[in-house]
């Protein structure tokens, strides 16, 4: 039988000093992936290791670090907030531009406008950066292709406007025209930019809750008998079709949702520590009691369950909206 698709034909074979000498050996699959692999792939697998051995991925809990920099602290992202700073600023200082470039002598505060407001941007943008490469850290596949393309026009935007600030510096009332002209450039840089975070979060999924979609049921719904269940073990039931965690510890039954809100990781094939699970893709890590986030990347708390045992059976039942 064949290996390969189990079919019933013959399957001839080679002796290993015909194959040896006919092809190179190969010592591991990963050497034989490293080769073929494109530079993007590797600068990006390179990237990535070297931030979150900055921001402390790979840590033990809680990573206060990096979970301030996620926005777990907040509920919600931190990064898209922040970019809101230098669009705006640099926005703000296109319009400067042109007023200027129209009279330069009737309206020379708008160069000074100009100044202050593409300087405002470029702190943003710093922390832009920071909270956006920490995002980026954990995707893979497209969305980090994409992710990789926005970091790189973005870097431009910030080189460009830095330039334009160091040129608005060195004359004498900050009306250089070539540095009106890099902002425009710098302003184009950025709004592309924004244009593949927005393809990112929007077609990619990247950063959204992966549970806000999840129907609940408004009445309670048989999932295992009692008798069945160990302590301090995750199992992963149904109820509304939703598919939910359950753990037992004691007495008490607790039950969230069994989808990680971050980038919809498993959680039932997480570790369980205590009273608090742990998603098996990117760390973040979720209270069973009351579905609270603990650790990031993940910033909205999962979906909770009610569970009663009634007749022999454990019952669930969503609390809060759905």
């Amino acid at each position: 039988m064949c290996d390969t698709c189990g079919c019933q034909g013959n399957v001839s074979t080679v002796s290993s000093e015909s194959s040896a000498s006919q092809t190179s050996p190969i010592s591991s699959v990963a050497e034989l992936a490293s080769i073929r692999q494109p530079f993007a792939e590797r600068f990006s697998d390179g990237l990535q290791h070297a931030i979150q051995v900055v921001i402390g991925s790979q840590r033990k809990p809680p990573r206060r670090i990096k979970s301030l920099l996620n926005g777990t602290v907040l509920g919600h992202p931190l990064h898209p907030a922040i970019t809101d700073v230098p669009i705006g600023s640099w926005m703000l200082a296109a319009i400067f531009d042109i007023i200027w470039l129209i009279s330069p002598l009737s309206y020379a505060w708008a160069a000074r406008g100009a100044l202050i407001a593409v300087a405002v941007g470029i702190v943003g943008a710093l922390g832009a950066a920071v909270t956006g490469l920490t995002d980026w850290s954990d995707t893979y596949g497209s969305e980090r292709s994409i992710g990789l393309n926005h970091a790189i026009f973005n870097v431009t935007a910030l080189a460009l406007y830095v330039i334009s600030l160091v040129l608005r510096f060195i004359t004498a009332a900050g009306d250089s025209v070539i540095a009106a002209i890099i902002g425009f450039v710098g302003l184009a840089a950025v709004l592309y930019a924004a244009y593949l975070g927005g393809e990112m979060v929007f077609t990619k999924g990247t950063s959204v809750n992966h549970t806000a979609w999840e129907a609940g049921s408004d009445d309670y719904q048989a999932v295992l008998p009692v008798e069945g269940i160990e302590e301090n073990k995750l199992y992963r039931v149904t109820a509304a079709g939703v598919p939910v965690i359950l753990l037992r510890q004691g007495l008490q039954f607790f039950a969230i949702s069994a989808t990680c809100s971050h980038a919809g990781g498993p959680l039932d094939e997480g570790t369980l520590q205590g009273d608090i699970v742990e998603c098996p893709w990117h760390g973040s890590r979720f209270c069973m009691r009351d579905g609270r986030v603990l650790t990031g990347p993940a910033t909205a708390k999962q979906p909770r369950y009610d569970v009663r045992v009634r007749n022999g059976h454990v019952e669930v039942k969503r609390i809060g909206e759905h």
